[in-house]
């Protein structure tokens, strides 16, 4: 079967993940963990590649989770995994979702053949904004996704800019920023503070291999950090993007998917 689905996954009595796929059914899958400010509708579509991707807890058509963790993270992949009838996958994650990436790979390894990782966030080494400081900025998003959007154009390095300049592209990423606070501001609060408290495994406990690719112009996760979570990591293969930032790998991402998928 080729084309698109959706649906809903049932994990529990009261929650709910929402889910899309693309590609043939017999396709090579690969998972894609989208950003803190994104959504599944800002998944990748590549010819030959069956990419599957998800609402995590409290964004687009997920229900929030109160008691959400890094654990409950892994076992909602793994609960997708399931569901599809998929026995292992690739992952590519972005920013915040390569907290859930490592998660996984250390939860459930058997499921997961290889993670690549963009623009992504390290392990956590300051404290975590307040709730109050992160359900202000959360609010502003929700009141005007559009101008979040534009903001990341300011000053934004080449290939950033040339991403924001992409009509479809930058529709992309207004999609994902409404996506992640559609129904209210609960499930980004959260992501924002897990992502960034102490994670409960280190990255040695990595052991799938991971590509790691990174804009040398990241404000947003300093190129030196990711610099740091590659030596750290047991099987990392970090590739520095020119003239980037955290967007501008979006511009080669074709090119990425291919090259993780025949690793």
């Amino acid at each position: 079967m080729t084309g698109s689905e959706r649906g809903l996954l049932k994990v529990d009595a009261w929650r709910a993940l929402a889910w899309r796929a693309s590609g043939a059914a017999d396709d090579p899958p690969l998972l894609w963990l989208h950003g803190s400010t994104g959504s599944s509708r800002t998944a990748p579509a590549l010819s030959g590649v069956r990419v599957i991707s998800y609402d995590r807890p409290g964004f687009g058509g997920s229900t929030f989770h109160p008691q959400r963790s890094l654990v409950t993270d892994a076992e909602d992949v793994e609960a997708l995994l399931d569901h599809l009838d998929i026995n292992r996958a690739t992952v590519l994650a972005f920013s915040g979702g390569a907290a859930v990436a490592y998660a996984a790979a250390v939860r459930i390894p058997e499921r997961l053949t290889r993670l690549g990782i963009v623009s992504g966030a390290p392990w956590p080494t300051a404290e975590a904004p307040s709730a109050d400081v992160l359900r202000t900025a959360a609010s502003a998003l929700r009141a005007e996704p559009g101008a979040a959007v534009d903001r990341l154009a300011e000053d934004a390095p080449f290939r950033d800019a040339q991403v924001l300049a992409d009509p479809a592209l930058r529709e992309e990423l207004l999609r994902g920023a409404m996506d992640a606070v559609a129904t209210g501001v609960d499930g980004w609060i959260c992501e924002a503070q897990l992502v960034r408290t102490r994670w409960p495994f280190r990255p040695s406990d990595v052991s799938a291999p991971v590509i790691m690719w990174h804009g040398c112009d990241d404000r947003a996760v300093a190129f030196e950090a990711a610099s740091a979570v590659a030596r750290a990591l047991p099987k990392a293969d970090l590739r520095k993007i020119a003239d980037a930032g955290h967007l501008g790998w979006m511009l080669e991402r074709a090119e990425i998917i291919r090259d993780l998928c025949a690793a």
